[in-house]
């Protein structure tokens, strides 16, 4: 399913639009505060809220999920399985743990379908194919955007 998330440019109330296949000119409005969206161009062609032609790409994960698996991984697996087993093999069950956690963050990172993201306004574009022209999140364009704003 595409979907458009993002932040009411009136209100900064967050939004959730599912996309349909044709272009409207008018693509929702605000719960909060009422503001009406009318669509500025073709998604990732240029952006459907403020116009903008750069976006960049990034994988479609929840952050915290993969952060809470890296604290797994790398600290209470061995401290449990040390604590049962023995801190004798404390060392080789670490890296034996952090092996299988890597592998399995690989796993994911692999699977994990692309978004694309607005450099202005962050909207968040799921589901859409992403075309190879929009790359990695590059530092210095988003900061010629956070000086705009």
């Amino acid at each position: 399913m595409r979907t458009i998330s993002g932040e009411c440019p009136n209100c900064d109330e967050p939004f959730t639009l599912k996309y349909k296949s044709k272009l409207l000119p008018h693509i929702g409005s605000c719960n909060q505060c009422g503001a009406n969206w009318s669509s500025k161009g073709t998604p990732l062609e240029s952006c459907s809220f403020c116009g903008c032609r750069y976006f960049y790409r990034q994988k479609d994960f929840n952050h915290l999920l993969g952060c809470g698996i890296v604290i797994l991984g790398g600290f209470i697996v061995p401290a449990i399985i040390g604590y049962v087993i023995g801190y004798r093999y404390f060392l080789i069950i670490t890296i034996c743990s952090l092996s299988v956690f890597t592998a399995f963050d690989v796993l994911l990172y692999r699977h994990v379908a692309d978004m694309a993201i607005c450099y202005d306004c962050r909207c968040e574009f799921r589901g859409f194919d992403i075309p190879p022209k929009i790359e990695q999140f590059e530092h210095f364009l988003a900061e010629r955007f956070e000086k705009d704003n």
